[in-house]
């Protein structure tokens, strides 16, 4: 009598443990498809300010030789500490993501050293002065950015070379 009871216990824990398993498969499955989406969306949340950032070098220097208004001076220094940010946010997100060097380095660093840079821009009367300063400085970011289309695209070399470049950014 005990040997049919026992191959019945037998079958329903074996039942039940390849109910659980296919449970939590399909959760750790569920799991990873929805970090890839919000890989994906920090990725996209980058383009734009990615791309707008790679010409600030030829936008600061057309501006100035145009003799810009101060008040335009510190609107696109505004829009470029937006930009900054965005890609702040973003990398900090791709970092938490992946565990990706380059990320911490690019969004905790080199580019809260760009925000940081325009925010203090924006805020001083001498803007056209201290962008003459730094031109050199932003055309060689744009050289550096232009090399990556996406974010994902980003090296530890690029990454490292804008921290770089920004820590080179001064407001005086």
């Amino acid at each position: 009598m005990k040997k049919p009871v026992m191959k019945w216990v037998i079958v329903a824990f074996l039942i039940l443990f390849v109910a659980y398993s296919g449970f939590a498969t399909y959760n750790w499955l569920e799991g990873e498809r929805i970090e890839n989406r919000i890989v994906n969306e920090a990725i996209s949340l980058s383009d734009i300010s990615l791309w707008e950032l790679s010409d600030v070098g030829l936008v600061v220097e057309y501006l100035i030789k145009s003799d810009a208004t101060d008040e335009l001076l510190r609107e696109e220094s505004t829009q470029y500490f937006f930009h900054a940010r965005t890609l702040s946010y973003s990398s900090s997100m791709l970092h938490a993501l992946t565990d990706d060097e380059k990320y911490w380095l690019f969004g905790a660093y080199a580019m809260r050293n760009l925000q940081d840079f325009f925010r203090r821009v924006s805020n001083r009367p001498n803007k056209k002065e201290i962008l003459t300063t730094n031109l050199d400085t932003l055309k060689q970011m744009d050289d550096t950015l232009e090399e990556i289309l996406r974010i994902n695209d980003l090296t530890l070399a690029n990454a490292e070379k804008i921290l770089q470049l920004s820590g080179n950014l001064t407001v005086g």
